[in-house]
């Protein structure tokens, strides 16, 4: 294995969701959203923690049947809408499907479970609601239609008047299904966000992501559920150098020094993750002290490591570690991205290591 590694603390993912369940209640169902190899985490390979959930979100088809292949046993719903030949494979496995386009997929003896997006703002997948007389009607002439939830997605936690009009939308969509006959099982509109801003309206499902692993989307929450950071990125110094004043490092003669330098190379690039880091005045942890980066290539990155003491090939090199350097920071320093960006930029070639 690499000496780069991603350290995944289970122990405090499963600490999490403890916490986040008491946040919620007994009465408001805990859809985790295991999209993007679970954050970069790689959660969806290991079911142990997952099958203790009824229901495990995802993005697409392909996520979908992994999560099963790994040996997770309850309801994946895929939360964006299939193609006709990803809708024809999905036939072999039991997920329930995002019901926006489900009319121009199905076929005469199709059965399918779905839950119904609603569009109220994001503008991306969902329903419109001029169109949801017409797709009621086609749900009462197609019964193999079950319809076994409801969502929409709030677009911004800053805009509240406009979270509440989505709110406001999204309860006209789902009085015409009840007028009709109609009545969703399941019903969510907030994700990690939008828990603490719109607690009257988490109806009876939530879908939660980034809190998960310990990382928040917004400062307004780190009162009420006390989350434990569950990812660490490190590496080791794979090379040591010398160069003298005036020489360079990196691509486009990034660093020119301007002493006598020690330039310490450490085996993780942008074919890694992190692909616009060098902006800002990033750097990285060794000991108690901070190196500077000077250079980044697609496999590696040169720190000026001059003026740490006792640096040595094989050292240990923290490029996050929750307390010294957060993943926020480094957001900061890729374009102001924000967390869940930085968690899953991170390369599948990085192995992921967990800590039970």
């Amino acid at each position: 294995m690499r000496s780069t590694q991603l350290i995944v603390d289970l122990k405090k993912i499963r600490n999490n969701i403890t916490k986040i369940k008491e946040y919620l209640g007994p009465d408001v169902v805990m859809m985790p959203i295991i999209k993007s190899f679970g954050y970069g985490t790689n959660l969806n390979c290991y079911p142990e923690i997952l099958n203790e959930f009824k229901y495990v979100g995802v993005a697409y088809l392909d996520e979908a049947i992994e999560l099963r292949k790994n040996g997770y046993k309850n309801n994946i719903l895929i939360l964006y809408p299939l193609s006709k030949e990803e809708f024809n494979l999905s036939k072999k496995y039991d997920f329930i499907l995002n019901g926006s386009n489900i009319f121009n997929l199905i076929d005469k003896n199709d059965k399918v479970k779905v839950h119904i997006e609603i569009e109220t703002g994001m503008g991306r997948t969902g329903l419109q609601l001029d169109s949801i007389d017409d797709y009621i009607i086609s749900l009462k002439k197609n019964k193999s239609v079950l319809v076994d939830g409801i969502f929409t997605h709030l677009s911004t936690n800053s805009d509240r008047d406009f979270s509440l009009n989505q709110i406001k939308l999204f309860e006209k969509a789902i009085k015409k299904f009840n007028d009709n006959g109609i009545y969703p099982k399941n019903i969510h509109i907030c994700s990690s966000g939008g828990i603490k801003y719109y607690k009257d309206y988490l109806y009876n499902m939530v879908r939660i992501g980034l809190l998960l692993y310990g990382y928040y989307p917004n400062d307004s929450l780190k009162e009420d559920i006390k989350l434990e950071p569950s990812m660490i990125l490190k590496t080791n110094i794979s090379f040591l150098k010398t160069i003298e004043k005036g020489e360079t490092v990196g691509y486009n003669k990034n660093f020119i020094a301007k002493r006598k330098t020690i330039v310490a190379t450490i085996p993780f690039g942008f074919g890694d993750g992190l692909l616009t880091l060098e902006t800002g005045q990033p750097y990285v942890i060794i000991g108690f002290y901070k190196a500077k980066i000077i250079g980044i290539c697609m496999d590696n990155m040169m720190l000026d490591v001059t003026d740490i003491p006792d640096i040595k090939l094989g050292q240990e090199v923290l490029i996050w570690d929750n307390d010294k350097l957060t993943i926020e920071q480094i957001g900061t320093w890729c374009n102001d991205i924000c967390n869940y960006e930085v968690m899953s930029s991170i390369s599948q070639r990085v192995p992921r290591v967990l800590k039970r």
